[in-house]
């Protein structure tokens, strides 16, 4: 009983600082972004803490953490003398943006949750229902410290308003379920639509974490219910739904649209063995349209194998790792732990720098017709977000080897 309390407090809680955080993004939507840190004032005193908690342990040197500190300095009074610049471009309402992305990916879908997925946990092979915590099931969610049932994914066609199919648009919803039990309905409803061939790419997030009248929790499995609405009624999807406004989507989904892992991968496509979401490869297309301003870079290094395949979004990889991941155990899929000295050279590129490290380099997906590109200091969009977490890698083992030491190519096997 008390088990159950502790979660039901613990979900309400965070069901309240996210409709706290999209109620904060609402009332800055037409603010600057020099206003916006000054009522974000608190995550400026936490840096100034960490720097300074930095350099008394020694992880970084007084001209280091100078450096840092004036970095953010140089960024805030650039933002200062841009007061007429917004943090980004989209429109007031969930309706106006459905409206905005329609040449490129068609209409939003109504998401039916009767239709769509849902992500099995697994115990030792075995399908369990409940909330569990990181260490006690096969695939927990890595999203966070617990994983609950009843999440859902669903992937749809791309079709314009007339119903006609757009074969290089993709959409996927995600229902997930924050509840510990049927009584309280605490979750979200998210939808990615994706452009395969030019890489435009939208989100939508539920108004808050308070989903009624449209959703219900199903007794015993957790499963989230119900159905939301569609752009036919545009009061009601906009009641629903609302834009990223200044939330940067991309601090999860950095290197593509879609996040992968076992939790997520675990929904599979009716009668087949392929996940629901889409996988990209590290050619693939992607930005967002309404966040022009966004931090789209992500780190590359020259014949570093990681990057075979895909592209690494590392504040993604951060938050795998900090609820239990270990890349090694995992990546890649085929021999896990073969590329332990190329994943170790990422690590230090992203600690120290890439433009500290040789062959490394900052670069942003193509997409919208442009190339990929290498991106230096002179980049406009460089968020706060996209940089490591020390403290992390400092207490997890898997990070301690040759940190913060650099690598050269015949270091390599």
């Amino acid at each position: 009983m008390k088990f159950k309390l502790r979660h039901a407090i613990l979900t309400i809680i965070y069901s309240m600082l996210i409709s706290q955080l999209f109620a904060l993004d609402k009332d800055l939507r037409n603010e600057n972004t020099q206003e916006i840190s000054e009522k974000k004032k608190f995550d400026l005193d936490t840096f100034i803490s960490e720097l300074k908690e930095a350099v008394d342990t020694g992880k970084l040197s007084e001209e280091e953490a100078k450096k840092q500190y004036m970095e953010l300095m140089n960024s805030m009074k650039k933002n200062k003398n841009k007061k007429s610049k917004k943090a980004h471009n989209f429109p007031d309402t969930a309706y106006q943006y459905a409206k905005l992305i329609e040449p490129e990916l068609g209409v939003p879908p109504i998401v039916d949750l009767e239709k769509s997925i849902q992500i099995p946990l697994y115990k030792n092979g075995k399908q369990v229902f409940g909330v569990f915590g990181v260490g006690d099931i096969d695939n927990p969610t890595r999203l966070g410290k617990e994983t609950f049932s009843g999440s859902t994914l669903q992937r749809y066609l791309g079709k314009t308003a007339n119903g006609a199919i757009l074969p290089d648009v993709v959409w996927v919803s995600f229902g997930r379920n924050n509840s510990p039990s049927p009584n309280h309905v605490i979750g979200s409803v998210q939808m990615i639509g994706y452009n395969q061939k030019t890489g435009a790419t939208a989100f939508f997030e539920s108004n808050g974490s308070n989903l009624l009248p449209w959703i219900r929790i199903e007794e015993k499995t957790l499963r989230i219910r119900g159905v939301m609405p569609g752009i036919d009624n545009p009061e009601e999807f906009n009641k629903a739904y609302v834009t990223p406004g200044s939330i940067q989507c991309v601090e999860c989904h950095q290197n593509d649209p879609f996040i992968h892992n076992d939790f997520i991968d675990a929904a599979k496509l009716p009668g087949k063995k392929t996940p629901v979401v889409p996988e990209n490869d590290d050619e693939a297309p992607y930005y967002v349209i309404g966040g022009e301003n966004w931090d789209m870079r992500t780190i590359y290094i020259k014949e570093n194998a990681c990057f075979d395949c895909h592209r690494i979004g590392m504040k993604t990889l951060e938050l795998f790792v900090q609820n239990g991941w270990d890349p090694n155990e995992h990546m890649p899929p085929r021999k896990p732990g073969s590329l332990k000295e190329d994943y170790q050279e990422l690590l230090t590129a992203w600690i120290k720098g890439p433009e500290n490290i040789p062959g490394a380099e900052w670069i942003i997906p193509p997409g919208n017709g442009k190339p990929a590109q290498i991106v230096g200091d002179e980049y406009p969009n460089k968020a706060y977000f996209n940089r490591p977490n020390s403290k992390l890698f400092d207490s997890n083992k898997s990070y301690q080897k040759k940190l913060p030491g650099e690598f050269n190519s015949s270091e390599k096997k």
